[in-house]
């Protein structure tokens, strides 16, 4: 790529996740600088890209060479002028929030409840506390590759519902309920337990014990209790990454994946506001 010589790579978790530098998407990046750069996305499933400076509409344009972007089925907290792009902050400005808050503070990949869920999400840190707001990732390439054999044929050709409204209530209390409007815009859909990578060919765990209603043709209390007995242990530690937020930070996932999950900060005492778009994948290919 013609970066090369700048561009610098520096794994960051035990099994995935890099740091990548030496990188500039305020330019556009040529055909082959870009096809390097999502050749490590698809080698690391996480990237950060340091010390970027992106306005939204930046953004936007780096995450639409992921896919087609998602249009947000909740209008809120989207920048006006460019609508695929969302803000998360606690600021209250006028004594109003400008920010989703506290949203994604349970294991989960993005969008898995649409027929297509999300392939890419952008993630671009503007103001990051100084302690704690951590994001967690799981590999669940890793984790599927880990489990013992007899769980791997127990979940060979299982399927698992993907239901929006099922404990919504439950991680978002301070949000109104979803209107029977917006359940029915985004009916429960069934994806397979074990995807396929549809570039890399790679097999991972494709469950989340917070979006996972049930498996159909299971007792749902057994399958409930598979859903989260294979989450637990695909966020083991060995298998997560941890990443500490700076400014200027642009974080890159892959939903078919990992796994990923917010965590807390003081909301009193420190800012969090960030950027997030979400490229759209196609639909998970079952093992």
């Amino acid at each position: 790529m013609g970066d090369q010589a700048m561009r610098r790579i520096l794994q960051a978790g035990e099994t995935f996740a890099a740091i990548v530098s030496g990188v500039n998407l305020a330019h556009s990046l040529d055909a082959d600088a870009f096809a390097g750069l999502l050749e490590t996305f698809y080698r690391y499933r996480v990237i950060c890209l340091r010390g970027q400076k992106l306005s939204p509409r930046q953004l936007a344009d780096v995450a639409r060479r992921f896919g087609e972007l998602e249009d947000y089925h909740l209008a809120d907290y989207m920048i006006p002028d460019v609508p695929q792009v969302r803000v998360l902050s606690n600021e209250i400005v006028n004594g109003k929030n400008t920010g989703a808050v506290n949203a994604g503070m349970y294991w989960h990949s993005d969008l898995s409840y649409r027929p297509q869920p999300a392939g890419a999400t952008l993630l671009y840190g503007i103001t990051c506390p100084a302690e704690g707001g951590n994001t967690l990732f799981a590999d669940m390439v890793a984790a599927y590759a880990a489990l013992p054999d007899d769980m791997r044929k127990r979940i060979t050709g299982l399927a698992t519902v993907r239901d929006r409204s099922y404990r919504y209530s439950e991680f978002y209390p301070n949000r109104p309920p979803l209107t029977d409007a917006q359940k029915a815009a985004v009916p429960p859909v069934t994806h397979p337990l074990v995807r396929v990578h549809p570039v890399t060919g790679e097999k991972a765990l494709y469950v989340s014990a917070g979006s996972c209603s049930h498996i159909p043709g299971m007792d749902v209390a057994e399958g409930r209790k598979l859903i989260a007995e294979l989450e637990a242990f695909a966020t083991q530690p060995r298998f997560v990454y941890s990443h500490t937020w700076q400014p200027g930070d642009l974080v890159i996932w892959d939903n078919c994946v990992t796994l990923h999950c917010a965590t807390p900060f003081d909301m009193q005492k420190y800012i969090r506001k960030m950027h997030r778009v979400q490229a759209l994948g196609g639909t998970p290919l079952p093992a």
